[in-house]
Protein backbone atom coordinates (compact mmCIF):
# COMPACT_ATOMS: atom_id res chain seq x y z
CA UNK A 1 0.00 0.00 0.00
CA UNK A 2 2.76 2.76 0.83
CA UNK A 3 4.79 2.14 -2.24
CA UNK A 4 1.37 2.68 -4.12
CA UNK A 5 1.51 5.67 -2.36
CA UNK A 6 4.39 6.79 -2.92
CA UNK A 7 4.45 5.95 -6.80
CA UNK A 8 1.33 8.16 -6.77
CA UNK A 9 3.39 11.03 -5.16
CA UNK A 10 5.68 11.45 -7.74
CA UNK A 11 3.52 10.18 -10.85
CA UNK A 12 1.54 14.10 -9.33
CA UNK A 13 4.77 15.74 -9.25
CA UNK A 14 5.83 14.66 -12.52
CA UNK A 15 2.76 15.42 -14.10
CA UNK A 16 2.02 18.81 -15.78
CA UNK A 17 -1.78 18.37 -17.04
CA UNK A 18 -4.67 19.53 -14.10
CA UNK A 19 -6.63 16.88 -15.35
CA UNK A 20 -4.42 14.19 -15.28
CA UNK A 21 -2.69 15.32 -11.55
CA UNK A 22 -6.96 15.50 -10.39
CA UNK A 23 -7.75 11.72 -11.19
CA UNK A 24 -4.20 10.52 -9.77
CA UNK A 25 -4.88 12.58 -6.39
CA UNK A 26 -9.02 10.99 -6.96
CA UNK A 27 -7.25 7.30 -7.10
CA UNK A 28 -5.13 7.50 -4.43
CA UNK A 29 -7.95 9.26 -2.31
CA UNK A 30 -10.09 5.85 -3.33
CA UNK A 31 -7.09 3.23 -2.09
CA UNK A 32 -6.91 5.43 1.03
CA UNK A 33 -10.47 4.91 1.40
CA UNK A 34 -10.35 0.79 1.10
CA UNK A 35 -7.37 0.60 3.01
CA UNK A 36 -8.63 2.48 6.03
CA UNK A 37 -11.70 1.16 6.20
CA UNK A 38 -10.33 -3.05 6.00
CA UNK A 39 -7.02 -2.51 7.85
CA UNK A 40 -8.58 0.09 10.78
CA UNK A 41 -10.62 0.36 13.14
CA UNK A 42 -12.27 3.98 12.57
CA UNK A 43 -13.28 5.08 15.97
CA UNK A 44 -10.61 8.18 17.14
CA UNK A 45 -11.82 10.03 19.69
CA UNK A 46 -10.15 13.41 21.56
CA UNK A 47 -11.29 16.43 23.22
CA UNK A 48 -12.35 17.76 20.30
CA UNK A 49 -13.08 15.78 17.34
CA UNK A 50 -14.93 12.82 16.83
CA UNK A 51 -14.29 10.44 13.96
CA UNK A 52 -16.45 7.24 13.17
CA UNK A 53 -17.77 5.76 10.30
CA UNK A 54 -20.80 8.39 9.48
CA UNK A 55 -17.92 11.12 9.90
CA UNK A 56 -15.68 9.55 7.60
CA UNK A 57 -18.29 8.72 4.78
CA UNK A 58 -19.19 12.63 4.93
CA UNK A 59 -15.84 13.85 5.03
CA UNK A 60 -14.85 11.67 2.03
CA UNK A 61 -17.84 12.89 -0.17
CA UNK A 62 -16.89 16.56 1.08
CA UNK A 63 -13.23 15.70 -0.49
CA UNK A 64 -15.08 14.52 -3.27
CA UNK A 65 -17.07 17.00 -3.93
CA UNK A 66 -14.72 19.98 -3.89
CA UNK A 67 -12.34 17.48 -6.35
CA UNK A 68 -14.87 17.58 -8.76
CA UNK A 69 -15.34 20.99 -8.44
CA UNK A 70 -11.98 22.30 -9.35
CA UNK A 71 -12.11 20.04 -11.81
CA UNK A 72 -15.35 21.27 -13.69
CA UNK A 73 -15.58 24.74 -12.73
CA UNK A 74 -14.58 27.09 -15.65
CA UNK A 75 -14.17 30.35 -12.86
CA UNK A 76 -12.77 28.07 -9.56
CA UNK A 77 -10.08 30.88 -9.16
CA UNK A 78 -12.79 33.39 -8.89
CA UNK A 79 -14.66 32.12 -6.40
CA UNK A 80 -11.86 30.31 -4.37
CA UNK A 81 -12.61 33.15 -1.66
CA UNK A 82 -15.54 31.55 -0.83
CA UNK A 83 -15.98 27.62 -2.37
CA UNK A 84 -12.61 27.36 0.03
CA UNK A 85 -13.75 28.47 3.79
CA UNK A 86 -16.85 26.48 3.15
CA UNK A 87 -15.30 23.58 2.88
CA UNK A 88 -12.96 23.58 5.71
CA UNK A 89 -15.77 24.55 7.92
CA UNK A 90 -18.12 21.66 6.16
CA UNK A 91 -14.60 18.95 6.85
CA UNK A 92 -14.49 20.66 10.94
CA UNK A 93 -18.32 20.63 11.55
CA UNK A 94 -18.27 16.76 10.07
CA UNK A 95 -15.56 16.22 12.80
CA UNK A 96 -16.89 17.86 15.63
CA UNK A 97 -17.37 16.53 19.34
CA UNK A 98 -18.83 19.34 20.92
CA UNK A 99 -22.74 19.97 19.89
CA UNK A 100 -22.18 23.56 20.50
CA UNK A 101 -19.24 23.81 17.76
CA UNK A 102 -21.70 21.65 15.70
CA UNK A 103 -24.13 23.90 16.08
CA UNK A 104 -21.81 26.99 15.60
CA UNK A 105 -20.27 25.94 11.91
CA UNK A 106 -23.48 24.57 11.25
CA UNK A 107 -25.43 27.56 10.74
CA UNK A 108 -21.70 29.69 9.99
CA UNK A 109 -21.73 27.56 6.41
CA UNK A 110 -24.86 29.59 5.91
CA UNK A 111 -22.73 32.39 5.28
CA UNK A 112 -20.32 31.83 1.94
CA UNK A 113 -23.04 29.82 0.74
CA UNK A 114 -25.05 33.40 0.44
CA UNK A 115 -22.40 35.00 -0.42
CA UNK A 116 -21.52 32.54 -3.91
CA UNK A 117 -25.98 32.64 -4.61
CA UNK A 118 -25.67 36.79 -4.30
CA UNK A 119 -22.83 37.48 -5.82
CA UNK A 120 -21.67 34.94 -8.87
CA UNK A 121 -25.74 34.38 -9.69
CA UNK A 122 -26.50 35.80 -13.09
CA UNK A 123 -30.62 36.51 -12.88
CA UNK A 124 -32.15 39.33 -10.21
CA UNK A 125 -34.13 37.00 -8.57
CA UNK A 126 -31.06 35.12 -6.64
CA UNK A 127 -31.76 38.19 -3.86
CA UNK A 128 -34.92 36.93 -3.07
CA UNK A 129 -33.37 33.31 -3.34
CA UNK A 130 -31.15 34.11 -1.09
CA UNK A 131 -33.16 35.77 1.47
CA UNK A 132 -35.83 32.82 1.31
CA UNK A 133 -32.59 30.35 2.56
CA UNK A 134 -31.61 32.82 5.22
CA UNK A 135 -35.48 33.26 6.71
CA UNK A 136 -35.71 29.19 6.49
CA UNK A 137 -32.38 28.59 7.90
CA UNK A 138 -32.33 31.09 10.66
CA UNK A 139 -36.21 31.01 11.87
CA UNK A 140 -35.41 27.18 12.34
CA UNK A 141 -32.66 26.96 13.78
CA UNK A 142 -33.59 29.22 17.01
CA UNK A 143 -35.07 26.58 18.72
CA UNK A 144 -32.49 24.38 18.47
CA UNK A 145 -30.11 26.50 19.71
CA UNK A 146 -32.38 27.51 22.62
CA UNK A 147 -32.83 23.55 23.43
CA UNK A 148 -28.48 23.00 23.04
CA UNK A 149 -28.34 26.05 26.00
CA UNK A 150 -30.48 23.66 28.19
CA UNK A 151 -28.91 20.63 27.67
CA UNK A 152 -25.82 22.18 28.83
CA UNK A 153 -23.23 23.90 26.57
CA UNK A 154 -19.99 21.39 27.34
CA UNK A 155 -22.03 18.10 25.91
CA UNK A 156 -20.46 15.81 23.79
CA UNK A 157 -22.04 13.20 21.17
CA UNK A 158 -20.49 10.46 23.08
CA UNK A 159 -22.53 11.77 26.07
CA UNK A 160 -25.48 11.52 23.69
CA UNK A 161 -25.86 7.68 23.55
CA UNK A 162 -26.46 7.09 26.59
CA UNK A 163 -28.65 9.92 27.68
CA UNK A 164 -32.00 10.24 26.89
CA UNK A 165 -33.33 14.05 26.89
CA UNK A 166 -36.68 14.38 27.41
CA UNK A 167 -37.92 17.03 25.26
CA UNK A 168 -41.79 17.16 24.69
CA UNK A 169 -41.70 19.75 21.43
CA UNK A 170 -39.41 17.80 20.23
CA UNK A 171 -40.28 18.91 16.46
CA UNK A 172 -38.72 22.59 17.18
CA UNK A 173 -35.35 20.60 18.19
CA UNK A 174 -35.15 19.12 14.93
CA UNK A 175 -37.02 21.62 12.95
CA UNK A 176 -33.22 23.09 11.40
CA UNK A 177 -32.45 19.66 10.30
CA UNK A 178 -35.78 18.91 8.77
CA UNK A 179 -35.52 22.37 6.82
CA UNK A 180 -32.05 21.75 5.44
CA UNK A 181 -32.52 18.56 4.40
CA UNK A 182 -35.13 19.70 3.08
CA UNK A 183 -38.50 18.02 4.75
CA UNK A 184 -41.66 18.47 1.94
CA UNK A 185 -43.35 21.62 3.31
CA UNK A 186 -40.20 23.09 4.38
CA UNK A 187 -38.48 22.81 1.10
CA UNK A 188 -39.61 26.19 -1.14
CA UNK A 189 -36.01 28.03 -0.73
CA UNK A 190 -34.19 24.52 -2.50
CA UNK A 191 -35.71 24.85 -6.10
CA UNK A 192 -34.96 28.91 -5.36
CA UNK A 193 -31.19 27.92 -3.98
CA UNK A 194 -30.34 26.14 -7.18
CA UNK A 195 -31.82 27.96 -9.50
CA UNK A 196 -29.84 31.16 -8.84
CA UNK A 197 -26.68 29.52 -7.81
CA UNK A 198 -23.94 29.33 -10.08
CA UNK A 199 -22.60 25.48 -10.98
CA UNK A 200 -20.19 25.31 -7.98
CA UNK A 201 -23.06 26.22 -5.62
CA UNK A 202 -25.30 24.01 -7.17
CA UNK A 203 -22.74 21.62 -6.63
CA UNK A 204 -22.30 22.19 -3.23
CA UNK A 205 -25.94 22.40 -2.34
CA UNK A 206 -26.47 19.26 -3.67
CA UNK A 207 -23.55 17.17 -2.70
CA UNK A 208 -22.82 18.29 0.83
CA UNK A 209 -25.46 21.34 2.29
CA UNK A 210 -28.31 18.50 1.91
CA UNK A 211 -26.60 15.85 3.76
CA UNK A 212 -25.88 18.00 6.92
CA UNK A 213 -29.83 17.50 7.49
CA UNK A 214 -29.64 13.86 7.60
CA UNK A 215 -25.93 13.54 9.48
CA UNK A 216 -27.91 15.86 12.09
CA UNK A 217 -30.66 13.64 12.62
CA UNK A 218 -28.63 10.48 13.23
CA UNK A 219 -25.98 12.34 15.60
CA UNK A 220 -28.82 13.83 17.54
CA UNK A 221 -31.15 10.84 17.16
CA UNK A 222 -29.98 9.12 20.65
CA UNK A 223 -31.49 11.66 22.90
CA UNK A 224 -34.93 12.22 21.50
CA UNK A 225 -35.52 8.31 20.39
CA UNK A 226 -38.24 8.34 22.35
CA UNK A 227 -39.94 11.47 21.05
CA UNK A 228 -38.96 10.63 17.60
CA UNK A 229 -40.93 7.40 17.91
CA UNK A 230 -44.09 9.42 19.11
CA UNK A 231 -43.89 11.30 15.93
CA UNK A 232 -42.44 9.17 13.42
CA UNK A 233 -45.55 8.09 11.77
CA UNK A 234 -46.04 11.91 10.99
CA UNK A 235 -42.83 12.71 9.56
CA UNK A 236 -42.78 9.57 7.41
CA UNK A 237 -46.30 10.17 5.71
CA UNK A 238 -45.50 13.50 5.14
CA UNK A 239 -42.32 12.70 3.37
CA UNK A 240 -43.83 9.80 1.24
CA UNK A 241 -46.61 12.50 -0.30
CA UNK A 242 -44.02 15.04 -0.24
CA UNK A 243 -41.98 12.52 -2.32
CA UNK A 244 -44.81 11.15 -4.41
CA UNK A 245 -45.92 15.20 -4.81
CA UNK A 246 -42.54 16.09 -6.10
CA UNK A 247 -41.58 13.39 -8.37
CA UNK A 248 -45.15 14.11 -10.21
CA UNK A 249 -44.61 17.79 -10.29
CA UNK A 250 -41.43 16.99 -11.97
CA UNK A 251 -43.00 15.80 -15.21
CA UNK A 252 -44.97 19.52 -15.95
CA UNK A 253 -41.33 21.37 -15.21
CA UNK A 254 -39.93 23.25 -17.89
CA UNK A 255 -36.54 24.57 -16.31
CA UNK A 256 -34.13 21.68 -16.21
CA UNK A 257 -32.53 22.98 -13.34
CA UNK A 258 -36.03 23.20 -11.25
CA UNK A 259 -36.32 19.72 -12.30
CA UNK A 260 -33.63 18.55 -10.97
CA UNK A 261 -33.79 20.53 -7.36
CA UNK A 262 -37.17 19.30 -7.13
CA UNK A 263 -36.18 15.32 -7.42
CA UNK A 264 -33.21 16.11 -5.02
CA UNK A 265 -36.33 16.99 -2.26
CA UNK A 266 -38.17 13.75 -3.11
CA UNK A 267 -34.71 11.79 -2.75
CA UNK A 268 -34.02 13.57 0.32
CA UNK A 269 -37.62 12.67 1.41
CA UNK A 270 -36.35 8.75 0.75
CA UNK A 271 -33.79 9.72 3.52
CA UNK A 272 -36.34 11.20 6.02
CA UNK A 273 -38.40 7.71 5.60
CA UNK A 274 -35.26 5.58 6.21
CA UNK A 275 -33.57 8.04 9.30
CA UNK A 276 -37.13 7.81 11.17
CA UNK A 277 -38.41 4.33 10.17
CA UNK A 278 -36.10 3.71 13.74
CA UNK A 279 -34.39 0.27 11.73
CA UNK A 280 -31.42 -0.66 10.26
CA UNK A 281 -32.49 -1.15 6.91
CA UNK A 282 -33.75 2.41 6.89
CA UNK A 283 -30.36 3.93 8.66
CA UNK A 284 -28.01 2.23 5.91
CA UNK A 285 -30.00 2.97 3.41
CA UNK A 286 -30.48 6.56 4.27
CA UNK A 287 -26.53 6.79 4.80
CA UNK A 288 -26.57 5.30 1.35
CA UNK A 289 -28.53 7.09 -0.53
CA UNK A 290 -26.98 10.45 0.55
CA UNK A 291 -23.87 9.07 -0.87
CA UNK A 292 -25.61 8.28 -4.09
CA UNK A 293 -27.49 11.66 -4.35
CA UNK A 294 -24.62 13.70 -3.54
CA UNK A 295 -22.60 12.40 -6.69
CA UNK A 296 -25.69 11.60 -9.29
CA UNK A 297 -27.61 15.12 -8.43
CA UNK A 298 -23.82 17.08 -8.62
CA UNK A 299 -23.43 15.34 -12.07
CA UNK A 300 -27.02 16.27 -13.91
CA UNK A 301 -26.46 20.06 -12.44
CA UNK A 302 -22.99 19.77 -14.63
CA UNK A 303 -25.06 18.61 -17.22
CA UNK A 304 -27.50 21.16 -17.42
CA UNK A 305 -24.88 23.91 -17.10
CA UNK A 306 -22.87 22.35 -19.83
CA UNK A 307 -26.20 22.48 -22.12
CA UNK A 308 -26.50 26.33 -20.51
CA UNK A 309 -23.61 27.43 -21.11
CA UNK A 310 -23.46 26.41 -24.62
CA UNK A 311 -27.22 27.31 -26.22
CA UNK A 312 -28.02 29.83 -23.22
CA UNK A 313 -31.75 28.27 -22.59
CA UNK A 314 -32.65 25.55 -19.95
CA UNK A 315 -36.24 25.66 -21.16
CA UNK A 316 -36.96 21.81 -22.58
CA UNK A 317 -39.50 23.40 -24.90
CA UNK A 318 -36.63 25.55 -26.30
CA UNK A 319 -33.57 22.79 -26.15
CA UNK A 320 -34.18 19.56 -28.58
CA UNK A 321 -31.90 17.27 -30.79
CA UNK A 322 -28.60 16.81 -28.80
CA UNK A 323 -28.07 13.56 -30.24
CA UNK A 324 -27.80 15.82 -33.94
CA UNK A 325 -25.42 18.70 -32.62
CA UNK A 326 -23.30 16.69 -29.99
CA UNK A 327 -23.36 12.99 -29.51
CA UNK A 328 -21.04 12.29 -27.45
CA UNK A 329 -22.85 14.06 -24.57
CA UNK A 330 -25.96 11.65 -25.13
CA UNK A 331 -24.10 8.65 -23.71
CA UNK A 332 -23.75 10.92 -20.59
CA UNK A 333 -26.86 12.00 -20.18
CA UNK A 334 -28.08 8.18 -20.33
CA UNK A 335 -25.88 6.72 -17.42
CA UNK A 336 -26.74 9.46 -15.48
CA UNK A 337 -30.79 9.46 -16.24
CA UNK A 338 -30.56 5.76 -15.16
CA UNK A 339 -28.75 6.24 -12.34
CA UNK A 340 -30.91 8.91 -11.40
CA UNK A 341 -33.80 6.15 -11.49
CA UNK A 342 -31.91 3.83 -9.83
CA UNK A 343 -30.97 1.62 -12.27
CA UNK A 344 -28.46 -1.54 -11.30
CA UNK A 345 -25.18 -1.94 -11.27
CA UNK A 346 -25.42 1.07 -9.06
CA UNK A 347 -25.44 2.03 -5.08
CA UNK A 348 -28.51 3.90 -5.58
CA UNK A 349 -30.09 0.81 -6.45
CA UNK A 350 -28.76 -0.87 -3.37
CA UNK A 351 -29.81 1.90 -1.19
CA UNK A 352 -33.64 1.94 -2.76
CA UNK A 353 -33.96 -1.49 -2.21
CA UNK A 354 -33.04 -0.75 1.60
CA UNK A 355 -35.21 2.43 1.78
CA UNK A 356 -38.00 0.28 0.37
CA UNK A 357 -37.50 -2.57 2.62
CA UNK A 358 -37.43 -0.63 6.16
CA UNK A 359 -40.46 1.42 4.47
CA UNK A 360 -42.86 -1.99 4.21
CA UNK A 361 -41.41 -3.40 7.50
CA UNK A 362 -42.18 -0.03 8.59
CA UNK A 363 -46.35 -0.61 6.98
CA UNK A 364 -47.32 -2.49 4.61
CA UNK A 365 -49.84 0.53 2.93
CA UNK A 366 -46.63 2.38 1.66
CA UNK A 367 -46.44 0.42 -1.33
CA UNK A 368 -48.77 1.82 -2.98
CA UNK A 369 -47.27 5.68 -2.24
CA UNK A 370 -43.90 3.72 -3.23
CA UNK A 371 -44.93 2.53 -6.43
CA UNK A 372 -46.85 5.73 -7.83
CA UNK A 373 -43.23 7.67 -6.64
CA UNK A 374 -41.20 5.09 -8.57
CA UNK A 375 -43.25 5.30 -11.70
CA UNK A 376 -42.88 9.56 -11.40
CA UNK A 377 -39.13 9.09 -11.09
CA UNK A 378 -38.70 7.12 -14.16
CA UNK A 379 -41.67 9.19 -15.96
CA UNK A 380 -39.63 12.44 -16.02
CA UNK A 381 -36.21 11.01 -15.94
CA UNK A 382 -37.11 9.28 -19.40
CA UNK A 383 -39.16 12.47 -20.97
CA UNK A 384 -36.24 14.84 -19.71
CA UNK A 385 -33.84 12.15 -21.95
CA UNK A 386 -36.39 12.17 -24.66
CA UNK A 387 -36.76 15.85 -25.01
CA UNK A 388 -32.99 17.03 -25.04
CA UNK A 389 -31.43 14.03 -27.55
CA UNK A 390 -34.02 13.54 -29.90
CA UNK A 391 -36.55 15.40 -32.25
CA UNK A 392 -34.99 18.71 -34.44
CA UNK A 393 -34.41 22.25 -33.51
CA UNK A 394 -34.25 24.36 -36.76
CA UNK A 395 -32.37 26.84 -34.59
CA UNK A 396 -29.83 24.41 -32.80
CA UNK A 397 -29.25 22.26 -36.23
CA UNK A 398 -26.32 23.44 -37.42
CA UNK A 399 -24.28 24.67 -34.86
CA UNK A 400 -21.27 21.67 -33.49
CA UNK A 401 -19.28 21.85 -30.70
CA UNK A 402 -15.83 20.57 -29.51
CA UNK A 403 -15.74 17.64 -26.67
CA UNK A 404 -13.73 19.21 -23.10
CA UNK A 405 -11.25 16.81 -21.65
CA UNK A 406 -12.20 18.18 -18.38
CA UNK A 407 -15.98 18.21 -19.26
CA UNK A 408 -15.70 14.22 -19.71
CA UNK A 409 -13.18 13.59 -16.81
CA UNK A 410 -15.49 15.25 -14.15
CA UNK A 411 -18.51 12.95 -15.72
CA UNK A 412 -16.23 9.84 -15.48
CA UNK A 413 -15.00 10.62 -11.70
CA UNK A 414 -18.95 11.56 -10.90
CA UNK A 415 -19.72 8.08 -12.22
CA UNK A 416 -17.22 5.65 -11.08
CA UNK A 417 -17.76 5.82 -7.13
CA UNK A 418 -21.26 5.14 -7.94
CA UNK A 419 -20.37 2.27 -9.74
CA UNK A 420 -16.95 0.84 -8.07
CA UNK A 421 -19.07 1.11 -4.08
CA UNK A 422 -21.20 -1.69 -5.08
CA UNK A 423 -18.57 -4.05 -5.02
CA UNK A 424 -17.72 -3.18 -1.71
CA UNK A 425 -20.80 -2.42 0.21
CA UNK A 426 -19.57 -4.06 3.30
CA UNK A 427 -18.00 -0.95 4.06
CA UNK A 428 -21.38 1.17 3.90
CA UNK A 429 -22.93 -1.57 5.88
CA UNK A 430 -21.51 -0.88 9.28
Amino acid sequence: MMKMMIMSIMSIILMKSLPMIMMTMFIMMMMMMFYMCNYSNINIINNMMLMDMISMIMLLLTIITMMLIMISSSKFKSITLTIMPMFLMLMSMFLMKNVMNFYILFELILIPILILITMQGMQSERLQASIYLMIYTITASLPLLVSIILMKINLSFTILNILMFKFNLIIFFLLAFLIKSPMYLFHLWLPKAHVEAPLEGSMVLAAILLKMGGYGLIRFMPICIKSMNKMNYWIISISLIGATATSMSCIRQQDMKALIAYSSVAHMGFVLMGIFSMNYNGLMGAIIMMIAHGLSSSALFFLVNDVYFKYHTRNLMLFKGLLIIFPNMVFWWSMFMAINISAPPTINTFSEILLMSSMLMWSNYTILLMFIMSLATASFSLSLFVNINHNNNSFMKYSYFNSNQKMYLSLFMHMIPLIIMITKLDLLMF
